[in-house]
């Protein structure tokens, strides 16, 4: 989301992690059609969204954790990928995403500084 603080700090940060340039980095609102239709932007404005370059889409927590992995910690996000923890990780994305905004007043308040 490009207007939302929050996640433009988790994309910069994802940005310095990526040496390898794995990730096209692109908020949502920026995405020309196509790829983009209606329903996904619609759909980007409540949770984080994958294109894969195979054409698959994921979102949510299963997005988070596909970032992850192409940042290197593929251990981690293989693990967080499985059942149960991925039922725990998609729970907490959404709480997360659900209340970004307000976080993102009082987590990144330094960096808006």
């Amino acid at each position: 989301d490009g207007e939302c603080a929050f996640c433009g700090r988790a994309a910069r940060w994802c940005s310095r992690k990526d040496s390898q340039a794995r990730l096209e980095l692109v908020a949502y609102q920026a995405v020309p059609s196509p790829p983009m239709t209606d329903a996904l932007r619609l759909a980007c404005a409540d949770a984080l969204h994958v294109l894969c370059t195979d054409g698959r889409v994921v979102r949510g927590g299963r997005a988070l954790l596909f970032v992850i992995g192409e940042l290197g910690y593929r251990r981690s996000a293989r693990l967080l990928g499985r059942r149960p923890l991925v039922w725990g990780v998609e729970i907490f994305y959404r709480a997360v995403a659900k209340n970004r905004r307000l976080l993102g007043r009082f987590i990144f308040r330094a960096e808006a500084e």
